[in-house]
């Protein structure tokens, strides 16, 4: 019988550049007609690893500002403070340098641009936003979150421990310079947070409702460069042939995720994240195993294919080759290895439930089956 078919979409506008291509950012930027550049970063790891400065020079002869007070997981504040920082310089480039949360704030600044707008609008449903925004150029640092393709920015809200994103065309990137010489630079475990996350992008938009082919070719293409990876990239830092796989795994991922978002591992990791400060990569692949025996009943056409790549021979096998995989590179695999009791479940449990996210999954879940799968983590 033959396969029917199927109406799917992809869109992906962001030019990307692989390779060495730090040293094009000032070509770049000339291109989009910069005059004053605004850099959006992280508090300290740029500056003291001397990138921060290299970008500078190699501006030459835009101007350049800085805003360098983005946190990891960024609340409001720090979006409407760099948004302000925009303003008041007049800039008219916005540059994102280093992990998932300088970009998303970059972005999501940029988008907004010189606007009478907050970028709290954003992140409204729907989103609000009046006309495309400023030019911007995402540079990652780190190797897994993929923001450098995706039209998502994502903002911590404290006072309910959970995140809300935006998402919208306008939110995209122009330019992505994905340069893996500069992931040298990355601690041990912030390789291994972000490289789970790269994971977790690849196996969550496999297997999304939203997944289709081209999406499902990309997600399974970033597996076979990150996992036989990460290991080499925790153990070996300098090695570029090592970065170079993980870097390209990423953007791959973050290329599927784009049109897919997430699922439900997503939507637990982000209490986990706001309230205990469990970094974001880690606390999705937490759940991850359990998901993949959860939601495996769910798309019996899509299995083989995901073993096949995992290499392994069975669905239990794969959950428990995450598992391993996260014992090797030196991850916690149990709640209570980072003092989450039992006694936490319920919290968040309650505040586990992105809607979108869940609704994507391509498995009914509900609060019952994510205490159950808490608990077997425990």
């Amino acid at each position: 019988m033959a396969t029917p078919i199927s109406n799917w979409t992809f869109y992906m506008p962001v030019k990307v550049v692989f390779g060495e291509c730090l040293n094009q950012i000032g070509v770049f930027s000339a291109e989009l007609g910069a005059s004053k550049a605004l850099i959006v970063t992280g508090r300290r790891a740029m500056k003291e690893h001397g990138v921060l400065d290299r970008v500078i020079g190699l501006l030459k002869p835009v101007e350049v500002e800085v805003f360098d007070m983005v946190e990891p997981n960024p609340a409001m504040e720090t979006f409407q403070e760099a948004h302000r920082t925009l303003r008041d310089r007049r800039c008219d480039l916005v540059i994102g340098l280093g992990g998932g949360s300088p970009i998303d704030v970059a972005k999501a600044v940029a988008a907004v641009g010189n606007k009478d707008q907050s970028p709290a609008e954003l992140f409204s449903t729907p989103t609000k936003i009046s006309g495309e925004g400023l030019p911007m150029i995402a540079v990652p640092t780190t190797s897994g979150t993929g923001s450098e393709v995706t039209p998502f920015s994502i903002v911590s809200d404290p006072e309910n421990g959970t995140k809300r994103a935006a998402n919208h065309p306008y939110l995209y990137p122009d330019i992505a310079l994905v340069d893996p010489s500069l992931c040298r630079t990355m601690p041990r475990k912030v390789t291994a947070d972000t490289g789970l996350d790269a994971i977790s992008h690849a196996i969550e938009s496999y297997w999304a409702k939203r997944s289709q082919p081209i999406t499902d070719s990309l997600a399974l293409e970033a597996l076979r460069h990150v996992l036989p990876n990460l290991r080499r990239a925790c153990e070996n830092p300098m090695d570029m042939e090592t970065r170079s796989e993980m870097a390209l795994g990423a953007l791959l991922a973050g290329m599927a995720l784009s049109n897919t978002m997430a699922t439900a591992a997503h939507s637990v990791s982000y209490p986990l994240t706001v309230r205990f400060g469990i970094p974001h990569g880690l606390a999705c692949a937490l759940t991850l195993p359990s998901f993949i025996r959860f939601n495996a009943p769910s798309i019996p056409g899509k299995v083989p294919r995901l073993l096949q790549t995992m290499g392994v021979g069975s669905v239990d096998e794969a959950a428990e080759a995450l598992r391993r995989l996260m014992v090797d590179i030196r991850e916690p695999i149990r709640l209570s290895e980072l003092g989450i009791g039992s006694d936490e479940i319920p919290w968040i449990v309650e505040h586990g439930f992105s809607a979108a996210r869940v609704a994507n999954n391509p498995r009914e879940v509900t609060g019952k089956v994510v205490e159950e799968i808490l608990r077997e983590i425990l």
